[in-house]
């Protein structure tokens, strides 16, 4: 209780790393112990981005405790203004089905979705050789063929039907000039 009396009255740590963490802290969990966890992830990878992977390892070799880190990053549409945030939770708390399922980070791509994109992309035909034209497949997609060719026949002129519907002063469709 007078850690707790003790982090009330000295307030947040005014420490310009902390501007990647995310406020409240969970209970417990010093603004130190977050720095040195802090300096640890960063000496690992320095790039930010990766915050998300390599502070949550971090975390347990300051603490002995195992804390999720979820990714808080921001980035407006253009892409100018870019922040990086995590935040820290004891225990998976307002997790969804379908967090754990996605690739870590968001904003900096990776090894593991370059490799997904290049199997979705072989997958569908597009990365890899085109296969042979064939009957059943003549220009390499699977089930699909191409219309039977239209038949050809004569056109017959018929000069009974192009008679001239008025006179030529008159706006005729199908004038007939004197010859």
């Amino acid at each position: 209780m007078l850690k707790s009396l003790i982090r009330t009255i000295r307030g947040p740590s005014d420490d310009p790393r902390m501007a990647h963490i995310s406020r409240p802290l969970p209970r417990g969990l010093t603004d130190e112990e977050v720095l040195e966890a802090l300096d640890r992830a960063l000496a690992a990878n320095p790039d930010p981005h990766f915050l998300v992977e390599s502070l949550r390892p971090a975390l347990r070799e300051v603490t002995g405790r195992d804390y999720e880190v979820l990714d808080r990053s921001v980035q407006d549409v253009t892409g100018a203004f870019t922040k990086t945030m995590v935040m820290i939770r004891d225990g998976p708390v307002g997790l969804w089905p379908g967090y754990a399922a996605r690739s870590y980070p968001m904003l900096a791509a990776s090894a593991k979705a370059e490799d997904t994109r290049r199997a979705i992309a072989a997958a569908e035909g597009e990365g890899g050789e085109p296969s042979e034209p064939s009957p059943t497949d003549p220009v390499g997609k699977p089930g699909w063929t191409p219309p039977p060719a239209l038949p050809r026949e004569p056109v017959v002129a018929d000069t009974a039907l192009q008679e001239p519907v008025g006179t030529a002063d008159g706006g005729a469709s199908h004038v007939e000039r004197p010859g």
